[in-house]
């Protein structure tokens, strides 16, 4: 008995000593199947200090900061950005570099946001406004929206861009093509005014009456302190200039055919725009301003009136009883827009370096009754009004100054400008009568 437990004794020990050698070697093969393989030529070290780095990029990846808003947009509103995936844990780092790879973005719808460009004085000049528009897309969240730099001077901007385009129009009888007369077939009997009305601090409108170039014209002027004073005068001066030297110089989209009378005063409306622009540009008090503009130009000895256009001061023609509007107003209700903007405009003389100007041409008959004006009038006096002075008040300067007063009585918002031109016949004694009625001008030029 003894022998046999001296026997199995030994085999005791070696059986304990063997479980405990195959559970130490078997837990370290565990432990080295679970660790990811390692890049060759890596130390235990560098894959350590790989470690803080990944921690730091963590918190970066929840998401951008959000984008200033521009002060000019405050209805775009920023989308918030989409975060990183964070690395799925005991990933490599191969596996995380790829991980913080960003997602393909979804399609991008794209919107148009609008602002307007703020005025120096609102209360004093509530007729212009300019419109900007860029495309900012959906998931554009940190989108910066600026205006377009300005020219430092109206030389430095694209000769192409300053070109503008003439459209035409023709009255009934107008369009067909006649020959010059050796003599005037039409005379024109003509008289104008100004006031500065009942609300505005000074006149802001200007007026041109060219009797030896049958010409006429009104600019209603806008821009803030002395801007608009400035800017109708600067453009009645360069029109009656050009007419005086007959020098037309400016760049002209036209369509073959165009009378030269016609493509005349349409050089000239832009020869005005071009001095305007550049002295709105050298001067920063003047930076905001413009005009709108009226000219008539009649040629009595082929019995054609021409009408140069821009903005929304006014022809009108009375015919047999008859008064209609010759000009569209060049407002932002003419593009479909309602509300209370609705009457502003969107283009005038001077504001950019190109225009669209309209160029009416019309037949003048005998007794036919012209009547160029401001909005000055036509906000105070509907077109019925207007029409029944010219009716009832045969002398032109009794018109004349009924129109004017009548607009003041009713509160005279705005400056009034008004021009009545009447047409006779060449060998009409009615000259002579008005003639003695004190006719402010009397004219039979080609």
């Amino acid at each position: 008995m003894q022998l046999y437990q001296q026997a199995w004794g030994p085999v005791l020990l070696g059986a304990a000593l063997l479980f405990l050698v195959w559970g130490v070697v078997g837990r370290k093969r565990a432990k080295t199947q679970s660790a990811p393989p390692r890049p060759e030529g890596t130390r235990e070290r560098s894959a350590v200090a790989q470690k803080p780095a990944a921690a730091k990029e963590r918190p970066a990846a929840k998401g951008r900061p959000a984008a200033k808003e521009h002060p000019l947009v405050t209805a775009a509103k920023e989308r918030p950005a989409s975060a990183k995936e964070p690395a799925a844990k005991g990933s490599t780092p191969h596996a995380s570099k790829a991980a913080s790879v960003p997602p393909k973005k979804p399609e991008r719808r794209t919107q148009a946001l609008v602002w307007e460009v703020p005025q120096v004085n609102q209360a004093d000049d509530d007729d212009i406004t300019v419109l900007r528009a860029i495309p900012v897309f959906d998931d554009q969240a940190d989108v910066t929206v600026e205006a377009p730099p300005a020219a430092e001077s109206a030389e430095s901007e694209p000769e192409e861009e300053r070109v503008s385009r003439v459209e035409m129009s023709y009255e009934e009888g107008a369009e067909a093509d006649e020959m010059t007369g050796s003599s005037a077939r039409i005379l024109l009997y003509a008289g104008g005014d100004s006031d500065q009305g009942r609300v505005r601090p000074r006149n802001e409108d200007s007026l041109l009456m060219m009797p030896e170039r049958s010409l006429f014209a009104i600019a209603d002027g806008m821009g803030g302190h002395r801007g608009g004073e400035v800017a109708s005068s600067v453009a009645i001066d360069t029109l009656r200039d050009a007419f005086f030297r007959s020098a037309f110089d400016a760049r002209l989209q036209v369509e073959n055919g165009v009378p030269r009378r016609a493509k005349e005063l349409a050089t000239a409306v832009q020869m005005s725009n071009e001095c305007v622009r550049s002295m709105a540009m050298a001067d920063r008090e003047l930076s905001d301003m413009g005009t709108t503009l009226v000219a008539a130009r009649f040629s009595p000895n082929k019995q054609r009136l021409y009408i140069g256009h821009v903005g929304d001061s006014r022809c009108y023609r009375l015919r047999r009883g008859v008064f209609r509007q010759l000009t569209t107003d060049h407002t932002m209700a003419s593009l479909g827009m309602k509300g209370p903007r609705s009457k502003d405009l969107y283009q005038a003389v001077g504001v950019s370096p190109d225009l669209t100007i309209d160029m009416i041409v019309d037949k003048p008959q005998e007794d036919d009754v012209y009547l160029l004006c401001s909005d000055g009038l036509s906000k105070m006096m509907n077109d019925d009004e207007v029409r029944d002075v010219l009716v009832d008040h045969q002398d032109l300067e009794s018109a004349l100054y009924t129109l004017i007063e009548t607009a003041n009585d009713r509160g005279g918002k705005d400056n009034v400008t008004v021009i009545i031109v009447k047409v006779l016949a060449h060998n009409s004694k009615k000259l002579e009568i008005l003639a003695e009625r004190g006719a402010n001008t009397a004219t039979g030029a080609s």
